[in-house]
């Protein structure tokens, strides 16, 4: 009931409430799509960012999923308390919440760190505008998505890798696997996949 009442009727309020002209003070008036065909056909925002989203699911979402398996992956084979160390440093920043992204910004303003940095290094001479300038902050927003979404995807991953019968490694190893990527190959994706 709960999650009909929070979840489910509100979608199907918002779906209906979209084809009509609502201002909260007045009754709805049902117009039709004339609201989907103005939002398609005469608004640029929407398109770009539609087109924002998309490039950002298409781009985040395979790259977190990839760096969150390889990253697994290496530090699987750690000793359990430096394996716990490490991770608990990439699980931290998706527990931190907001804090993080007064971080980043911090990294990323006008004169922040990176700024200075190459600014130091005689690369640039002015600072960079990462996050007001439309070429550069889709970019900066991709690569903090990925960072802050390593720690659940990371967590699962490391986990499956652990429950991973090592005798599988023993057993490949007779029967002539001979390097880490044949091991990966055979044993590892297979045996992760449940």
């Amino acid at each position: 009931f709960f999650f009909f009442l929070m979840f489910v009727m509100p979608i199907f309020v918002s779906l209906f409430m979209s084809f009509t002209n609502f201002n909260m003070l007045q009754t709805p008036d049902f117009v039709g799509f004339s609201n989907y065909i103005k939002l398609f056909l005469d608004d640029d925002v929407f398109v770009t960012a539609l087109t924002n989203t998309m490039v950002f699911a298409f781009i985040s979402g395979p790259i977190s999923y990839v760096l969150c398996f390889l990253l697994a992956w290496i530090i699987s084979d750690l000793g359990p308390t430096l394996r716990s160390i490490v991770t608990v440093c990439f699980y931290a920043p998706s527990v931190a919440g907001t804090g993080i992204y007064v971080v980043w910004r911090l990294i990323f303003s006008s004169y922040g760190m990176i700024n200075g940095l190459l600014m130091r290094m005689g690369l640039i001479d002015e600072p960079i505008l990462w996050l007001t300038d439309p070429q550069m902050s889709l970019g900066i927003v991709i690569l903090v998505h990925i960072w802050l979404s390593l720690g659940a995807g990371f967590l699962a991953f490391i986990a499956g890798l652990q429950n991973i019968d090592r005798s599988q490694y023993e057993a490949g190893a007779i029967d002539g696997i001979r390097n880490r990527f044949q091991e990966f190959v055979k044993i590892t994706i297979p045996a992760i996949g449940p």
